[in-house]
C-alpha cells in the first residue's frame, strides 16, 4: 500500500504550486490566474521570442515571487500559499520561503535532492531533527510518494522554466500587459511533456525527467486508437526591454495542487545554497511505516 505525504510536508512542496497571492508590504504582489479572452494563432516568430527569453533568463540567477491558487491536496481543501524565493537556473539550486499559518517554511532545491524546514508548530520529525530530505531520483520516493516528484518540482522555478524550454512545441501571442513596472508581452505555449523529458539536461536532468515522467503518467487513459495527451499549455510573459522571462503560469499536470505563478521580481541575486547537517535531517523515507528509518537501510539522502 503506498504511503501518502505528510499534509505538513504537502502545505510546504505541494502548496507551494499554486501559490495565491497576497498584496502589500514585502511579500508576493497579487496575481490572478490569467484568463485572457483574445489568443492569437501560434506563430514561428512568437515561438523564437519565447525560446530566446528562456535561452536568455536559465542561464543566469533571479529572486522570484511565488504564488499559488487554493486546490485541494489528497481531499484536504489548503489554504492559498504564497511565497518568495531565489534561484540558480544553470546549477539548479535555489531557496524559498512559504508563508504557512505557523510561520515561514524553507524549502532548500539541490540538483538531486530537496530538503523542507516546516514553520514552527506540531512537527513530524524525530527529536532533534529540524528538516525532511528528499532525493528526488531515488526508487523508494517513486514507490512510497509517487506525486512527491512533481509536487516538489511544480515549486522550483527552474523545472518549470527549463521543462519549457527543453519541450516548447508552439506559442501564441496574448497581448502586453504592465508586469513590475514594466512591458511584457505574453505567450500560450504548448509543451510537449515527453519532448521535455528526453531533452532533459544540465545537473538535475535526472530529477526533472523523472518529474515530467510522472506528469505524462497522471494524464493517463491511452489506447491504440485513443493516446494518452502528452502536451501542456503555459503562459509566459517577456519583458520587452531585457527580453527575458518575467511571469510564468500554469497548472503542472499531475500535482493535485492548483495553479502556479512565478513573477521573476530581480534578475543577477547571488545565489549560495548549502544542505542542512546530517544530524539534523530525516529522510522523507523513514517517516513512513516500514520504510528506511535513520541508521539502517540504503539510499540514506540526509546531507553530507
Amino acid at each position: 500500500m503506498q504511503v501518502r505525504a505528510p499534509i505538513a510536508l504537502v502545505t510546504a512542496v505541494s502548496a507551494a504550486l499554486g501559490l495565491a497571492a497576497c498584496g502589500g508590504g514585502s511579500g508576493p504582489a497579487a496575481v490572478q490566474v490569467s484568463t485572457s479572452p483574445t489568443i492569437a494563432a501560434p506563430s514561428s516568430d512568437a515561438l523564437d521570442t519565447v525560446q530566446a527569453a528562456l535561452a536568455a533568463t536559465t542561464g543566469t540567477t533571479a529572486d522570484v515571487d511565488l504564488a499559488l491558487l487554493p486546490a485541494q491536496v489528497f481531499g484536504q481543501r489548503q489554504a492559498p500559499v504564497l511565497g518568495s524565493g531565489t534561484f540558480d537556473f544553470a546549477s539548479a539550486e535555489g531557496r524559498a520561503q512559504l508563508e504557512q499559518p505557523g510561520g515561514v517554511e524553507t524549502v532548500l532545491f539541490l540538483p538531486a535532492a530537496v530538503f523542507v524546514r516546516q514553520a514552527s508548530g506540531p512537527t513530524i520529525l524525530p527529536k532533534g531533527k529540524e528538516w525532511v530530505s528528499a532525493g528526488l531520483t531515488e526508487d523508494a520516493l517513486a514507490s512510497n510518494f509517487p506525486q512527491f516528484v512533481v509536487q516538489t518540482e511544480a515549486l522550483n522555478p527552474v523545472f518549470l522554466f527549463q521543462q519549457v524550454a527543453w519541450g516548447a512545441l508552439d506559442a501564441a501571442p496574448l497581448g502586453t500587459t504592465t508586469i513590475a513596472g514594466t512591458a511584457a508581452d505574453g505567450y500560450l505555449v504548448t509543451v510537449d511533456l515527453a519532448r521535455a523529458a528526453a531533452d532533459a539536461s544540465g545537473p538535475a536532468a535526472a530529477a526533472f525527467a523523472r518529474a515530467v515522467g510522472f506528469q505524462l503518467g497522471s494524464l493517463g487513459g491511452s489506447s491504440a486508437s485513443s493516446p494518452s495527451p502528452t502536451t501542456a499549455s503555459v503562459r509566459l510573459w517577456v519583458d520587452r526591454a531585457g527580453g527575458r522571462v518575467v511571469r510564468y503560469q500554469a497548472t503542472p499536470p499531475g500535482s493535485g495542487a492548483g495553479t502556479i505563478t512565478v513573477t521573476v521580481t530581480r534578475y543577477g541575486s547571488s545565489v549560495h545554497v548549502q544542505a542542512p547537517t546530517r544530524a539534523t535531517v530525516a529522510d522523507i523515507a523513514s517517516l513512513s511505516p516500514g520504510g528506511e528509518h535513520e541508521n539502517g537501510g540504503s539510499g540514506d539522502t540526509d546531507a553530507a
